[in-house]
């Protein structure tokens, strides 16, 4: 929607069904503006995978492992609320100006102290929670600007370009994560990290017009207010909590096998940083797929029947998952996994968005993210189960927990949005 500032103009036609899956590229400033999404992605990439392999050479603990990312959830969660109201009080592309610069100095400084031998898993868990802040940051004002960026219309694939930009970067990111920890050490990573959100800094400011950031309100009250008013708007459409919660078990429990993926990686398959780098990129190409199949096909009306189709998908993986014998085997399963939860997260990304008017897009998201963001904290549980029953054990139990609330999400609420899209 463009209901306020600047209005997205596309470039000029042709290509005919070839620009089907990219159509929404075709306005100029949203390109550039995934652009610098995809650089940021690729750097972050790079940055997961030195983080895990580090924590593993710093320490064997699953339930430390998971502790890392549980602290990046944990601040994501109490950073959504606040950040997402900032995104509705100030300009949202000089917010993530603003948030790239700090994860910038943040990835330069853990570099530095890896290069110098001087790195603590403390580091690593202060680094993680002022990435969890800057992440919270990212989501509001990200999706809020993209909303503005691109017709409605075209809203599902712009939604679904920017999860293939996050995912893209997956493929590659991780095997040259992999690649450079071997080659020349992990705080090379960390520096192709640092390079890249300073080359997305860039990227950003000069290419998106500050315009686009710019929030129409039609009233300017204190914080208490904006938030009472995000609370009582969420309160008046409880379907969204609903939704949010089809989408959120199954994220929390799908996500947390993965983010467990290096010690899976060594100590039930018997691989380094490069089987690593390539199981995290079978997982990134699945997520790109399936963003590009729902950017390509997907329509509004179809939003219900993908979310169940993402949930149905990651319950099975998990199962799969913890029963694969063999990296083949496993990097297939995560190549399916990754393709169901994009199509899940991109639905329900486009569904909110289009419900939420613009002026309070910023502070419901964060709201809503909250919610999501608890995500790695079930890393941190399923770390602490892994170290008693085992890794494999915790993949399938929580697979099989996931195929049996697909039914109930079903029930309650995703076959009320298919219903009412007719």
């Amino acid at each position: 929607m463009t209901d306020a500032g600047e209005r997205p103009e596309a470039g000029e036609p042709g290509w005919g069904w070839i620009r089907r899956p990219i159509i929404s590229l075709t306005y100029p400033q949203f390109r550039l503006f995934w652009l610098s999404n995809l650089v940021v992605a690729v750097g972050l990439m790079v940055e997961f995978t030195a983080r895990g392999w580090l924590i593993v050479q710093l320490t064997d603990s699953a339930l430390l492992l998971g502790a890392v990312e549980g602290t990046w959830g944990v601040t994501f969660a109490l950073g959504s609320i606040p950040m997402g109201i900032l995104a509705d009080r100030v300009n949202r592309r000089n917010l993530l100006a603003l948030g790239n610069g700090a994860a910038l100095l943040a990835a330069l400084v853990v570099g530095v102290l890896v290069a110098t031998d001087a790195i603590a898993i403390w580091h690593l868990l202060v680094a993680a929670a002022i990435g969890g802040v800057l992440f919270a940051m990212r989501i509001p004002a990200g999706q809020s600007i993209t909303a503005r960026l691109v017709p409605e219309s075209h809203l599902m694939n712009a939604i679904s370009l920017n999860t293939a930009s996050h995912s893209l970067p997956s493929v590659a990111g991780p095997a040259v994560g992999g690649v450079l920890i071997a080659a020349v050490g992990i705080a090379a990573a960390y520096f192709v990290t640092t390079g890249a959100l300073a080359l997305a800094l860039v990227m950003l400011l000069l290419g998106v017009s500050a315009s686009f950031g710019h929030v129409e309100r039609t009233t300017e009250k204190g914080l208490t207010h904006d938030l009472r008013e995000a609370v009582e708007y969420v309160r008046a459409h409880g379907d969204l909590l609903q939704l949010t919660a089809a989408m959120l078990i199954p994220f929390i429990l799908g996500q947390s096998y993965v983010l467990l993926l290096p010690l899976f990686v060594e100590q039930e398959l018997g691989g380094g940083p490069e089987v690593f780098g390539a199981l995290s990129a079978s997982l990134g190409a699945g997520a790109v797929v399936g963003a590009m199949a729902v950017a390509t096909f997907g329509k509004q009306r179809q939003i219900g029947l993908l979310m169940f189709a993402g949930v149905l998908g990651t319950g099975a993986c998990g199962i799969a998952y913890g029963l694969s014998p063999w990296v083949p085997a496993t990097a297939a399963v995560l190549f399916v996994a990754g393709a169901a939860q994009s199509s899940l997260f991109a639905a329900y990304e486009t569904l909110l968005l289009i419900r939420l008017p613009d002026e309070m897009r910023g502070r419901v998201m964060g709201l809503m993210f909250t919610l999501v963001a608890v995500f790695p904290v079930g890393a941190v549980v399923a770390g602490a189960i892994a170290d008693v029953i085992g890794l494999r054990a915790v993949a399938i139990i929580e697979g099989a927990i996931i195929l049996a609330l697909a039914t109930v999400a079903w029930r309650l609420v995703l076959r009320h949005v298919v219903t009412a899209a007719e």
